[in-house]
């Protein structure tokens, strides 16, 4: 998408990762450079090391 686009996008939905979108194409119009929009997850990663969760008694 363009950059219109995504300022049209982030005006309707009013997401904050629709600005960094946004903003992401607007700094590579602006360095030159190609960037890659990674998708954006709502979950925490599970960084645990051990598969037992804790008991609370």
């Amino acid at each position: 998408m363009d950059e219109w686009n995504m300022w049209s996008v982030f005006l309707t939905t009013g997401s904050v990762l629709d600005y960094i979108r946004y903003k992401s194409i607007q700094n590579s119009k602006n360095t030159g450079a190609d960037t890659v929009i990674r998708e954006v997850s709502d979950e925490i990663p599970n960084e645990r090391t051990d598969s037992q969760r804790n008991e609370y008694r």
